[in-house]
């Protein structure tokens, strides 16, 4: 999903994504996931590091960046369709039987049919997917100190899972800068609006401090 982003924020940025996990290494909640990626990124040269994640992988890099919080080079956190820890509410999709559970995947787009089609697929794809809802139906915030680097939220203008007006709680995980840009489309906006989407990334990652102008997409 994100190498074809690595073009458009140009040669002098690395795109690095973060694998979850293996069949064979499964993180036991989102913390011990955190604790996992947070590791890997000291591991990395100590440049300025701005940490993305959509759905799911927003809460992920929140609490990557709690952990690298004072970790130089950590300048910004970018936040997609996904609520604030603390408006996040813990839930049971994962335990769903496989027909359900299909549904309520296919729900949220994003995700092509016919990997659920054959029985085959299935057998490969839903155990992944349905590990990642669990680690997330499972999460729990605990407060803390609030995050010291400036925090983006983006969202898509009909995501029914994180509308804009709740993507704006945000704001409150940080004691730096913040701000909202709405894009069209659903949950999964990015698809569509990949360019935009790597041009916003982009202009940040020029000006790690900066907040923007206010802009909403039509």
């Amino acid at each position: 999903m994100f190498v074809p982003w690595a073009d458009g924020l140009g040669p002098d940025v690395d795109l690095v994504s973060a694998r979850y996990s293996t069949p064979d290494d499964v993180p036991r909640s989102v913390a011990d996931l955190a604790d996992r990626v947070a590791g890997e990124l000291e591991r990395l040269s100590r440049r300025p590091t701005t940490l993305f994640g959509h759905s799911m992988g927003g809460i992920v890099a929140y609490e990557v960046a709690r952990r690298c919080s004072a970790r130089a080079g950590l300048v910004r956190l970018v936040v997609s369709g996904t609520v604030s820890p603390a408006a996040h509410r813990p839930g049971g999709t994962h335990r769903l039987d496989d027909t359900a559970f299909v549904a309520e995947v296919l729900a949220l787009g994003g995700t092509a049919p016919h990997l659920f089609a054959d029985p085959a697929a299935r057998a490969v794809w839903l155990p992944p997917i349905r590990q990642d809802f669990r680690l997330i139906d499972t999460y729990r915030h605990r407060p803390g100190p609030p995050l010291t680097c400036p925090v983006t939220a983006m969202a898509g203008q009909h995501d029914r899972e994180a509308p804009p007006d709740l993507m704006r709680s945000w704001q409150d995980t940080t004691a730096a800068d913040f701000d909202l840009r709405v894009f069209p489309g659903g949950h999964f906006y990015l698809l569509d609006a990949q360019r935009a989407v790597v041009t916003e990334l982009r202009r940040r990652l020029e000006r790690p401090s900066a907040v923007p102008s206010p802009l909403t997409l039509p």
